[in-house]
């Protein structure tokens, strides 16, 4: 087993890094893309093997450095080790996934550690979102890590300026986006600030998706997938069903004459339990 296969083996769809350093909020981030509440995988202070997410019946499997795969359990992954770990490989029926892989990668806050992983995974990689917290956004080891990213990923990525509710007002949530416009501004596509757990906690209400800074991302990411080479046939997301919360956004800029579009999501959707039993709400900083 190859950790590039897809889902479809006829299909390539682009692949989406989640990226920054430990405790930035990518989890939280995988989980409000991919509508659940908490994800099997729960943070510590070591570093946690990557998880690739991809369309597909609910199940997960443990890959190997040697390459075998093994089944894991749907509530928890803590006993795997990133030692011989290569990748979990999660499959989920996600509207974000009809469009694109997610790939959760381990965080690192020492810019002297060399990222195996990243050579392993980023010349896969199409786009990237990095999470900088925004009580300190930007940091000099996250400046030295994202420049061993491959510059063609730069113009494709964004920078995302998570915990942004943590700001005190209105005055220092501007300034801290105008600081790390200006210092990262040239390295990204683009900039923007998002409140995660504002969005998990309000994603049924289209004014707090909005305000929180959700709509924005999915905006930029309808817009970034659409631009991406090549086309991935992809399904066409289903409607909405009771229990689910929608992000309508403005349609991507259409395809050129005698091209296909891409079909990309336009919400974010919380998935329910198989047995439809409600679950408690998990929330991860």
């Amino acid at each position: 087993m190859t950790d590039d296969r897809p889902t479809d083996p006829g299909a390539r769809k682009p692949r989406v890094a989640l990226m920054g350093e430990f405790s930035a909020g990518k989890s939280t981030l995988a989980n409000l893309l991919l509508g659940q509440n908490s994800s099997p995988v729960q943070v510590t202070a070591t570093q946690l093997p990557p998880v690739w997410y991809q369309l597909g019946a609910p199940g997960a499997q443990r890959v190997g450095t040697d390459g075998s795969a093994t089944p894991l359990p749907a509530e928890d992954w803590t006993a795997v080790s990133p030692e011989d770990t290569r990748m979990i490989l999660a499959r989920l029926d996600a509207d974000i996934l009809q469009a694109c892989d997610l790939i959760d990668l381990p965080g690192t806050s020492d810019p002297n550690m060399a990222p195996d992983f990243w050579d392993a995974f980023l010349p896969k990689v199409d786009l990237a979102i990095w999470c900088t917290p925004a009580n300190q956004a930007w940091r000099q080891s996250e400046a030295a890590l994202w420049e061993q990213v491959p510059p063609q990923l730069w113009t494709k990525s964004l920078l995302l300026i998570t915990r942004i509710d943590k700001m005190q007002g209105e005055r220092d949530r501007a300034r801290v986006v105008a600081r790390v416009r200006a210092e990262a501004g040239a390295l990204f596509r683009d900039v923007l600030p998002i409140s995660l757990t504002g969005a998990l906690a309000g994603r049924d209400n289209d004014e707090v998706l909005e305000a929180t800074g959700a709509a924005a991302l999915v905006r930029f990411l309808c817009h970034a997938l659409e631009g991406l080479e090549p086309p991935a046939p992809v399904q066409a997301p289903r409607p909405a069903t009771p229990g689910s919360a929608t992000i309508r956004t403005a349609p991507p800029p259409s395809a050129g004459a005698g091209t296909e579009p891409r079909i990309v999501p336009r919400r974010i959707t919380r998935r329910k339990s198989p047995d439809a039993r409600p679950r408690p709400e998990h929330r991860q900083a």
